[in-house]
């Protein structure tokens, strides 16, 4: 199958205005070059400029105001990874920010090879899938995937049933007496596969960051590998350090 050249063109036009975003840091409330320069300088038509604009505009990260141009209208989320606990924890979001979550799946099923090694499981034990998408002022932006011994929490799929809006480290604590105290994580960024442009709605160039990782008891028993796949257009990234006696004073505790 050919390669539509139309949306192609289209397409790294977007990918061009979000670049120019990004270098020149512009911030919510700023304004975008006119419509002729950005096709200049994307070497374009302002039939392409036009529809890019639309596109970028009906996913809310620029708004066109009539007779003024193009506006930046929403910033990146700051997201904080490696602060334990829910995912709201980790992001720095306003009173006025509202997150969902939809779980796609809590289905029992046998550990891969990388997931039995992460959690020092046996060849053939069995782990909780537990799929969610998380959705930021009706947006979908991270897709998260946990698996969980269910050796550790039997009965995990009737909770989330219930509940889907639950948080899981709330749960594994409350209900399983499993309290996280630390994580160890992989951040990459790498280029979004199929599944992940449909749960994302992304387009078919767009990249994401994979967070990946074991979170842990105090006494380092392991109890989820988890991968959070996050629209890489929508974030920015904080990650911040511990001094080793903090560290090992929650290993200890």
């Amino acid at each position: 199958m050919g390669v539509d050249p139309v949306r192609s063109l289209y397409e790294k036009t977007i990918a061009f205005i979000l670049q120019l975003i990004d270098e020149r840091q512009l911030q919510e409330g700023d304004q975008l070059p006119p419509e002729a320069k950005l096709a200049l300088e994307a070497g374009v038509s302002l039939v392409t400029v036009r529809r890019a604009l639309a596109e970028l505009a009906a996913q809310g990260v620029v708004r066109r105001e009539q007779g003024r141009g193009t506006f930046v209208s929403r910033p990146r989320v700051n997201a904080e990874t490696t602060r334990m606990g829910s995912l709201r924890n980790g992001l720095h979001l306003d009173a006025h920010s509202r997150l969902e979550t939809r779980v796609r799946g809590c289905t029992v099923r046998v550990a891969s090879t990388e997931e039995a090694r992460a959690l020092g499981l046996a060849a053939g034990a069995s782990v909780w899938e537990l799929v969610r998408l998380r959705l930021l002022n009706g947006r979908p932006l991270i897709l998260e995937v946990s698996a969980v011994p269910k050796l550790l929490a039997p009965d995990l799929g009737a909770h989330f049933e219930a509940d889907p809006a639950r948080s899981l480290y709330d749960l594994l604590e409350s209900t399983y007496g499993l309290k996280e105290a630390r994580e160890e994580q992989l951040l990459k960024c790498r280029a979004a596969d199929t599944r992940e442009e449909q749960a994302l709605k992304l387009l078919n160039f767009e990249w994401v960051v994979e967070v990946s990782g074991v979170s842990f008891t105090a006494r380092r028993e392991p109890i989820d590998y988890f991968r959070m796949i996050f629209a890489a257009r929508a974030f920015a990234f904080r990650l911040a350090t511990a001094p080793a006696l903090a560290t090992q004073a929650v290993e200890l505790s």
